[in-house]
């Protein structure tokens, strides 16, 4: 309903494969936006989870945006052509927007990140010490008739694009001294050539070509006298959620971009607004804010549109939800601020895989005094048969309807004290220990973009889980699968199948108006959900015996499955100057537990530095 748009509520809130080498994507080369740390008030994959997207108007998390740029043209000129803003400010007539006034508000950001990881694979030697240099700018901006109606892109350019001149003869110079070009190429998990590509260590690290132009979100909004109709390509979720992230700057730690998005249709209004006015007509005075009030919203998405003359493989998502919001109240004698409470209902179906699913996601978040506290759930419930399709393939089973029940939860709380600020993180989601298709599917995935510490979800597990997937494609690859589901096994660094406590505490060592510098540690420990451990779906399925599932089992690794992850231990330094310069540098020591082990009950310690530049405008 109202997301970044200024002209709505005129105040705007800061807010399968074939001969081809098999290549999943790398767990960290499509990080885009670089999220700067947040104030405080501010895994292993099993059977895949299915997606919802999570319906809120405005974040759930305040991140901490720079403020963004208003463009107001202001009158025509004589001579029928429009006044720049560079023009207008040197007539001094850039007069405050009303209605009918065209707007054009817009966010650059440049992010450039270097990171070492060493060793990324911490059960072998294919992935040792691994070190890049990596890109993004994105351009988010709307334009915009004040009263009326506005127009959104957001887009990417350059994303996860590496340094340097990094392709191969004759799509480069043959001779690396005279190189004086660089490429657009970023780094994936995939097969080299003359690797077997049914072993799982054969898959490494390799280049790829890369997008010059990524297109995020491109929808229009029309202001009616009873609401906002938004149409197009726009985020599943305003802000940072369980299921959905619009890839936002809202983390503490890493980086975000993988923004969630569907070709929607959607109706918002606010009903007490609207109650107000069958009450005293004319005489109301609306209020158009988007952190007060009851906000109802109805949408529409167009997940997959395959056959366009047959309609049984479309896959579609309906939904509505309710949010109420207070920016301040007094309630049991205590000062509120920054009330959340929001609830939706969402239901995704199809003909083809008789898929009908049912999602109920949820939030709610507040700050008492010094106390902020955020908790986020998603609840799925349903069936369908599309999972069991392809991994039936893969163990010579019949496919099957599967029930789906599947939940995550996230609970922070921060108080402050001075300027530090003591965090406690709780994070669950269920997880699968048994994928044979006769079994329901139980595990959920957070979102790409929700974060949980630096190193072992975003990255190892992210490496081990796109090796085993790539396994399970070149499998299916030569088979008559109806569906690839191996695919999602690639958790692209998603927090899933875990329980994690997370305590950390935030220290601004130095604070002026200008500039911030402050630390951040973490330390985060990490088990299984699942009772019976870590379990590797694909290689598990391959080695099924027929009979019981558990003596077959193997984690991502080849090891028994076990529950313990392991401990990380995660360190900040960061440094903001003037709300549009960040300089971030983290590190982060991984210490295996048995879940990550190999067949030799080995692993490796990891350890990773990050070092990024952001510049926000």
């Amino acid at each position: 309903m109202a997301v970044e748009s200024s002209a709505l509520a005129q105040d705007p809130q800061p807010g399968p494969t074939d001969a081809q080498p098999t290549v999943v994507e790398a767990p960290t080369d499509q990080t885009g936006q670089a999220d700067a740390p947040q104030d405080a008030t501010d895994a292993e994959a099993e059977t895949p989870s299915i997606p919802l997207p999570q319906m809120e108007l405005t974040p759930v998390v305040a991140g901490e945006k720079p403020v963004r740029t208003r463009v107001p043209v202001p009158s025509e000129r004589k001579d029928g052509g429009m006044r720049s803003h560079e023009h207008a400010a040197e007539a001094g007539d850039a007069a405050p927007l009303s209605a009918g006034d065209v707007e054009w508000n817009f966010n650059p950001e440049y992010r450039v990140r270097t990171l070492n990881i060493d060793p990324l694979e911490i059960n072998g030697d294919s992935a040792g010490d691994v070190r890049w240099t990596e890109q993004r700018f994105r351009m988010d901006t709307t334009v915009a008739k004040v009263g009326v109606g506005a127009i959104r892109l957001q887009m990417d350019m350059l994303d996860g694009v590496l340094f340097g001149d990094n392709g191969e003869f004759p799509d480069t110079n043959g001779v690396s001294l005279s190189s004086n070009r660089p490429n657009i190429r970023k780094w994936a998990v995939g097969l080299p050539d003359g690797a077997d590509p049914l072993d799982r260590k054969s898959y490494v690290p390799v280049l790829k070509d890369a997008s010059l132009i990524d297109i995020n979100y491109l929808y229009a909004d029309v202001f009616l006298p009873v609401g906002l109709l938004r149409v197009g390509r726009q985020p599943k979720k305003y802000g940072a959620g369980i299921p959905s992230h619009d890839g936002g700057p809202y983390n503490r730690w890493g980086v975000s971009n993988n923004s969630d998005a569907a070709d929607r249709i959607l109706f918002g209004t606010k009903l007490d607004e609207a109650f107000y006015i069958l009450m005293y007509g004319y005489q109301h005075v609306a209020d158009p804010s988007m952190d007060n009030g009851l906000i109802w919203a109805l949408f529409y998405d167009w997940q997959v549109q395959d056959d366009i003359i047959s309609t049984d493989d479309d896959l579609s998502n309906v939904g509505t939800n309710l949010e109420f919001r207070r920016k301040t109240a007094s309630w049991l004698g205590l000062n509120w601020k920054d009330v959340l409470v929001s609830g939706a209902v969402v239901y995704l179906s199809n003909k083809e895989f008789d898929s009908k699913i049912f999602g109920f996601p949820a939030s709610a978040k507040a700050t008492v005094g010094d106390l902020t506290l955020q908790l986020n759930y998603m609840h799925i419930n349903g069936s369908s048969r599309e999972i069991s399709e392809g991994f039936a393939e893969l163990s010579g089973t019949t496919p099957t309807t599967q029930d789906i029940i599947a939940h995550g939860f996230q609970a922070i709380a921060d108080y402050v004290i001075g300027p530090v600020t003591a965090t406690m993180e709780f994070d669950l989601a269920t997880g699968d220990d048994d994928p044979r298709v006769t079994t329901p599917i139980t595990s959920f995935n957070f979102a790409r973009d929700m974060n949980v510490g630096l190193l072992m979800f975003e990255h190892v597990l992210a490496f081990e889980t796109a090796r085993s997937a790539a396994v399970g494609i070149e499998n299916l690859a030569g088979l008559d699968a109806a569906s690839f589901p191996v695919t999602e096994v690639s958790t692209e660094g998603r927090f899933t199948n875990a329980i994690a406590l997370f305590p950390q505490v935030k220290v601004d060592l130095y604070k002026t108006p200008n500039t911030v510098f402050h630390t951040r540690l973490g330390a985060l420990f990490a088990w299984s959900q699942a009772p019976g451990g870590v379990v590797d779906p694909i290689l598990t399925s391959l080695g099924e015996d027929g009979n019981r599932i558990d003596d077959d089992a193997v984690n991502f690794n080849g090891g028994r499955p076990d529950r313990f992850y392991g401990t990380e231990l995660d360190l900040q330094l960061g440094l903001t100057y003037k709300e549009y310069f960040h300089w971030t540098v983290e590190g982060a020591m991984l210490m295996p537990g048995p879940a990550l082990y190999d067949q030799n009950g080995d692993a490796l310690n990891s350890f990773l530095v990050e070092n990024r530049l952001e510049f926000r405008f």
